[in-house]
């Protein structure tokens, strides 16, 4: 959602996401010019103007700039702490504001919206194009009245990603009467679950109901032809499962005025949307859905009960324990897959999982391409909607001694027992590793660490010190090289991925 932004913005993002991927805290201006093939020009005045904005928003000891020494001083580790210079951004830029405008209904004509923000009457008509055209890939128009048309349930969810992306806990942009009617409507519906629900479910579902509010008072009702059920309207539901459609009728009824027609579509839309996003875990669930969506969930279940073995080689893998237990996990990702098929997901940073976790990014990966081709969902709408539940399942899921070759590793220090002890430690809580370690066996090991020089064949990282963060990084790196080659060696297998 970034091309909301101005690119000046988007410029600084890009430089800010670069600082942040880079193993030293210290980073020359030289190297982001040829990494990023950006003019030096270019690199200290995006430079500078990144520093001046995260000190405004006291956040300047993340990253600073240095125009005399030509470097930048980077805090690394903390890019998580950035959600704040990116909302700064998104408000600063005209072309949120016009979209914002266009849901919220509060203009009637380009010369409205113009004195009401201080632009020249061309500059917007040229600002309503640009948008236009940005809104395309998404199947959304901007009608003759100024007025958002298109299918509904994708509406939704495309300002309910930019709510979700950009805000989380800082604050809500939506009018204060959507945000009353959101928490009053979810704290009268999440009484039908029999579970406790967590702080971050309430924060999804309340942007979701703000946002509809706002759509259903501008009379855009969701109908059976914006978004087919989840749920087959035949079946006999679940006692809470009818409660929740039953309230929620009730209450846009008398809370908005809809009709029954218009209050049972919307019923069933919010009951499909928020299980979809983990307000509810039913066991069985998918009995009671419509047959073209239990056959995408058996396509999907088959593929990866295939494809798992078949990858690592090992035709004994899938137990039932392990194949319930990922199916369990997947379930409300695979069920966003057969509702939100859209591309509006955030891209996955593949390039860096493939760089933490090379044989789990590839099997990833893998699957997604099995599936594209055996269900012609297209490949990126799969890649943003699986890929990071699907490759941290598989880390957390797959017993490592199954499935990855072991690594052998020798400790051999001399004089300082304590810092072998420490390093078998850290590499014995290093995930996605199947190491056997040894204090006494260098000849035979994959890879020996010492605090001499020893002048064996076997690969060799001398360490005398407590090892940095760099270090420990690169110790990391090795053992992954050495599982890529053992791997591929074993299995058959390409793992593409370059060591730095």
């Amino acid at each position: 959602m970034d091309w909301l932004l101005q690119k000046k913005e988007r410029d600084k993002l890009t430089l800010k996401n670069y600082l942040m991927r880079q193993p030293f805290p210290m980073v020359p201006i030289k190297q982001v010019i040829n990494d990023l093939g950006w003019s030096k020009y270019l690199v200290m005045n995006y430079g500078q103007a990144l520093a001046d904005d995260l000190a405004q928003l006291d956040q300047h000891e993340l990253v600073s700039f240095d125009g005399a020494r030509q470097h930048f001083i980077v805090r690394p580790g903390h890019s998580m702490l950035f959600d704040e210079l990116r909302l700064q951004y998104l408000n600063r830029a005209p072309k949120y504001h016009l979209l914002m405008a266009l849901l919220f209904g509060t203009f009637e004509t380009v010369a409205d919206f113009a004195v009401q923000h201080d632009f020249s009457t061309p500059y917007v008509r040229e600002l309503l194009q640009e948008l236009q055209q940005d809104l395309q890939p998404y199947h959304i128009q901007i009608n003759d009245s100024y007025i958002l048309i298109g299918n509904e349930k994708e509406v939704r969810y495309f300002f309910f990603r930019i709510l979700f992306d950009y805000y989380t806990l800082q604050s809500n942009p939506l009018p204060a009467a959507a945000i009353e009617w959101a928490q009053t409507t979810w704290a009268y519906l999440k009484t039908t679950s029999p579970n406790p629900i967590s702080p971050a479910i309430s924060l999804i579902v309340e942007f979701q109901l703000g946002i509809w509010y706002v759509r259903m008072t501008h009379q855009h009702i969701i109908t059976p032809s914006d978004s087919a059920p989840v749920l087959d309207e035949t079946t006999d539901l679940p006692a809470t499962t009818r409660l929740f459609l039953d309230r929620m009728r009730e209450h846009l009824t008398q809370s908005l005025g809809l009709s029954d027609i218009e209050a049972g579509y919307e019923a069933r839309f919010a009951l499909s949307a928020l299980y979809a996003f983990g307000f509810a875990r039913k066991e069985h669930f998918e009995t009671y859905m419509p047959i073209e969506t239990r056959l995408l969930f058996s396509v999907v279940s088959d593929i990866i009960a295939r494809e798992l073995p078949a990858f690592f080689g090992n035709a004994y893998l899938m137990t039932h324990k392990l194949i319930d237990a990922i199916q369990h996990d997947l379930y409300t990702t695979n069920l966003r897959l057969v509702y939100f098929h859209s591309a509006l997901r955030p891209e996955p940073n593949v390039d860096e999982a493939i760089s933490q976790f090379p044989v789990y990014a590839q099997l990833t990966q893998h699957l997604i391409q099995a599936i594209a081709t055996e269900t012609n969902i297209p490949h990126d709408t799969l890649q943003n909607t699986l890929f990071e539940d699907y490759f941290n399942t598989f880390i957390t899921r797959l017993p490592q001694e199954e499935v990855l070759p072991i690594i052998t590793v020798d400790l051999e220090f001399v004089d300082n027992a304590a810092l072998g002890r420490r390093l078998a430690q850290l590499m014995n809580n290093m995930p996605a590793l199947n190491i056997i370690l040894s204090f006494d066996t260098p000849d035979s090991a994959d890879l020996v660490i010492s605090n001499t020089h020893l002048s064996n064949n076997q690969r060799h990282l001398y360490l005398k010190a407590s090892p940095t963060l760099a270090e420990i990084e690169e110790i990391r790196q090795v053992l992954h090289q050495i599982t890529v080659q053992k791997f591929e060696r074993f299995t058959g297998q390409t793992i593409p991925v370059r060591f730095s």
